[in-house]
């Protein structure tokens, strides 16, 4: 155990630095995007298809991550505060490619099937960004469940302490943590799958004449 949360247990104070803390801290302050409206880029070239790279990269790097320190438990100390900032920014540029999202699709003029599948797109984003704020969350509580009841120690938080080094409570997270995980997936999947017939419909329908951009 280290010098410093030796020194928080002696005390009792809560060490407020820990990454615990400052990881929960910036979960709450990844919710600042969903007010962010990012509609153009560059030469007013739309954002959605720029913005939409960081989550489809990140989210399945934040899935592959947590499955593999969940069975490898001893990561979540070597690779956990990498492992939640990146599922906090893939939380976080998920909101930003909805609203980019929602601003592109009002200026496509698409009918029939292509409008259909962009619809059914727009909710299977809406059902991952709702299990993926919740994979997010759950993650970063496993991970301080690890660290509390491992080499760290208690943070001095005396609720907080009791409540995660629990065993009951750190076999619930992890279960919660694979199946959070396992749906994250299967939604991130459903999203890309959608995305991707409705663009290529769109331009196959634009190219036949019967849809316009």
């Amino acid at each position: 155990m280290t010098t410093e949360s030796t020194a928080t247990r002696d005390t009792g104070r809560v060490d407020w630095r820990r990454a615990e803390f400052i990881l929960t801290l910036l979960g709450f302050l990844g919710f600042i995007t969903v007010a962010i409206k990012i509609t153009t880029v560059y030469d007013g070239l739309p954002a959605h298809p720029l913005i939409i790279h960081l989550p489809v990269v990140l989210i399945p790097l934040s899935i592959l991550g947590s499955l593999a320190c969940l069975y490898r438990p001893a990561w979540f100390g070597r690779y956990g505060i990498l492992l939640c900032s990146t599922a906090i920014v893939a939380m976080s540029s998920t909101f930003l490619a909805m609203r980019a999202g929602a601003a592109l699709r009002g200026l496509l003029n698409l009918q029939g099937q292509a409008a259909q599948l962009i619809s059914q797109h727009s909710h299977a984003a809406d059902v991952l960004a709702i299990v993926f704020v919740a994979f997010t969350a759950i993650l970063i509580l496993t991970f301080a469940a690890t660290r509390i009841s491992g080499e760290m120690g208690p943070t001095g938080l005396g609720i907080v302490d009791r409540t995660l080094s629990a065993r009951s409570t750190k076999t619930t997270l992890r279960v919660l943590l694979l199946v959070l995980a396992l749906a994250s997936a299967f939604w991130v999947f459903r999203v890309g799958d959608l995305g991707a017939k409705a663009v290529w419909l769109s331009r196959v329908q634009a190219h036949n004449g019967t849809s316009g951009y």
